[in-house]
């Protein structure tokens, strides 16, 4: 069985065979001029992970302040991200490359290049985004941030969950994202079992039109979903909440 628990944005904890692991961490209510508009669940279930890993260097996924609330344990990040890392008194830091598989507790976990770009700042120097396979009793992607690509079809194969990225923080989605059409595109790509929406409905700026309505964008994700990928379960969890996924769970489409 997976746990997955949606904490918010690109920030998801998975646990699986025993292996508890916490994706892009943004654990603060805010982070430069974006704001959480929902509450952050309590700290003390997330303080513990056997490894963090970060799909890039941007301001809302790569959060010093935010790992330094958690224990030590080791933070897997993308080549040029531990000179940063290691300034913000992080110790240990694996910095990954595309291909490179990690043993981590009882999963392997393996990092792949997506299409987006992974500079800290605009005018910084080039980082690459990587994704993450979790490879335990059951098979996981995450995505933290990606456009659709040619490779993507690539990916599927043994997919239980997939954690796609479905929204940003603001009016729009510009390149180098996926919006819930061009998600469930990628979906119906990968063919993993479920797909589960993140990056949605936690950080916005003051501008984004859909503050009153945080969840619009997954409602329109379930639509896309019914539509482009019927044979994957399109299944919402809440920020703050978690879904267990089983194999041989019924497929669903959620209503949010």
């Amino acid at each position: 069985m997976i746990r997955i628990t949606y904490v918010g944005h690109a920030t998801v904890q998975i646990e699986a065979g025993g292996t508890r692991l916490l994706t892009d961490p943004i654990l603060r209510p805010r982070v430069a001029h974006l704001r959480r508009i929902v509450p952050l669940p309590p700290l003390q279930e997330l303080r513990q992970p056997d490894a963090v890993l970060i799909s890039h260097a941007h301001l809302d996924h790569l959060d010093p302040p935010s790992l330094r609330l958690l224990r030590p344990c080791p933070v897997v990040a993308p080549r040029g991200c531990g000179r940063m890392l290691e300034h913000a008194g992080l110790g240990d830091v694996i910095e990954a490359v595309p291909g490179e598989r990690l043993r981590i507790g009882s999963t392997e976990v393996a990092a792949a290049l997506l299409a987006h770009d992974g500079r800290r700042h605009p005018l910084s120097r080039a980082r690459e985004t990587l994704g993450y396979f979790v490879e335990g009793p059951e098979g996981i992607f995450f995505a933290g941030d990606t456009d659709l690509f040619d490779g993507m079809r690539a990916f599927a194969g043994a997919l239980d969950v997939a954690l796609l990225p479905i929204w940003g923080w603001g009016a729009r989605v510009g390149r180098g994202h996926l919006d819930p059409a061009r998600a469930a595109r990628a979906a119906a790509l990968l063919e993993p079992r479920v797909a589960v929406p993140i990056h949605w409905g936690t950080l916005a700026s003051p501008r984004a039109p859909w503050r009153d309505d945080p969840a619009r964008p997954a409602r329109t994700f379930v639509r896309h979903m019914a539509a482009l990928a019927d044979a994957v379960e399109a299944r919402v969890v809440p920020p703050g909440g978690f879904t267990d996924i089983r194999r041989g769970d019924a497929h669903t489409f959620n209503d949010v």
